[in-house]
């Protein structure tokens, strides 16, 4: 059997992933999160936990690996994002650094105590891969001609393009121990977002829409798969074309 861990499982993008490989086979999925779900499926494993404390991740690393005998991949997708059908003031002049802390902690620091202790086993077994979930938004800013009373704040930009440089060191540290890391960069996706901002946003995709729920799902697959054995250190977007324009 395959282990997967997914950080941030019970969130948005994480359950997607979470419940896709549920349907293959030899997969077991394991979910870190501080939220846990009380569904029980074969081959799924919730293990509650606050992914900022190292001491008791490593405890849960060490315990699935004990148990299991493998760690085969790892996907990172703890992040906060801010909802842009709510008002807020995240205008850089006004900007909070203890908020700004927050952040970086939450979509950085956390994809590294992760990436560290799942690594540790991975290199033992000469084998593993990881895959950290960036955003287009790691490759242009963020327009903020689309949002109404709303700002995206600075914190965001810095963290995805930090997760691009994250996988870039680790895609060439960890490669002679046979560990893969790559990212994932999606377009927003559509989550009951009001019709103006839809609208506003959909002009900038060539495809003139948001990606529907599970459509970042093969992307996924594809970089934790064997399908793309040669594929290191690379971020793939998959954004409907809007960070060509």
């Amino acid at each position: 059997m395959k282990n997967i861990i997914i950080a941030g499982g019970n969130g948005f993008i994480g359950k997607q992933f979470a419940d896709f490989l549920l349907t293959k086979k030899n997969i077991n999925v394991h979910i870190i999160d501080k939220h846990q779900s009380k569904i029980k499926i074969k081959n799924l494993y919730q293990h509650k936990c606050n992914i900022l404390n190292e001491k008791k991740i490593s405890d849960k690393i060490n315990l699935i690996f004990k148990k299991f005998r493998s760690i085969d991949v790892l996907i990172n997708c703890v992040a906060r994002d801010h909802n842009p059908n709510k008002k807020n003031n995240f205008s850089f002049e006004n900007l909070s650094i203890k908020n700004l802390r927050s952040d970086f902690e939450i979509g950085i620091t956390t994809s590294v105590i992760m990436a560290k202790h799942v690594s540790k086993f991975m290199i033992k077994q000469k084998k593993g891969n990881i895959l950290n979930i960036g955003s287009d938004l790691s490759f242009i800013s963020p327009n903020q001609n689309i949002y109404s009373n709303f700002i995206k704040p600075i914190s965001y930009s810095i963290v995805k393009h930090g997760i691009v440089g994250l996988t870039k060191y680790l895609a060439t540290y960890l490669a002679k121990y046979n560990i893969r890391c790559n990212t994932l960069c999606p377009g927003g996706m559509y989550n009951n977002h009001n019709k103006k901002f839809l609208t506003k946003l959909s002009e900038l995709i060539p495809m003139k829409r948001m990606a529907k729920k599970n459509e970042l799902n093969e992307a996924m697959y594809f970089l934790i798969s064997e399908k793309s054995s040669y594929v290191n250190g690379h971020s793939l977007l998959v954004d409907g074309g809007r960070t060509i324009w």
